[in-house]
């Protein structure tokens, strides 16, 4: 084998590994964000695909439109499963532009996530839906498939070295 080929080795369990940790760091599942007039709402979790069982931090940001947090903002939140009330957060004023909540997932699918941000200057609420996926095994399995997948590539690139050493050996 050509030792130019080696140099491509690092590139190739670099795009693994790069690919695993944004995966793990931005997971499609569980962040989203909406402009309601002026604001703009984003919703992420903690950890990032909340599981059953285990104790999810919804993390709540109220920005202004120019991204920055807002001085203060009043929200009530309502978590739906199947159309039915899980439960209910009374709305309350906020002094910052963040609000984190813990809550624990008893069931596993797509939990809507009711948002009513109470406009302080006019009285006026605005409600919007988010739709959050609870999974009770991701988290487990996702680590499990990113330690295979760079086991079964080191063993590729380990069974290529050995064969080649052996192949130069055989035809001495």
């Amino acid at each position: 084998m050509n030792k130019k080929y080696y140099l491509l080795l690092p590139v190739y369990f670099g795009f693994f590994i790069v690919l695993g940790v944004y995966e793990v760091l931005n997971p499609p599942f569980s962040t989203d964000s909406i402009k309601i007039g002026d604001n703009e709402i984003k919703l992420s979790t903690t950890p990032p695909i909340p599981e059953v069982g285990k104790e999810t931090k919804i993390h709540l940001r109220v920005l202004d439109q120019n991204g920055n947090l807002v001085d203060s903002f009043r929200m009530g939140l309502q978590i739906f499963y199947n159309d039915a009330l899980l439960r209910s957060f009374p709305a309350t004023t906020y002094p910052a532009g963040s609000w984190d909540i813990g809550y624990v997932f008893q069931e596993s699918g797509n939990h809507v996530v009711r948002i009513d941000l109470y406009n302080l200057k006019t009285g006026g609420i605005t409600s919007n839906a988010f739709n959050l996926s609870v999974l009770s095994f991701y988290n487990t399995m996702f680590s499990y498939l990113i330690t295979a997948g760079i086991a079964g590539a080191g063993g590729i690139i380990g069974a290529i070295f050995i064969f080649q050493k052996f192949y130069k050996n055989r035809t001495k």
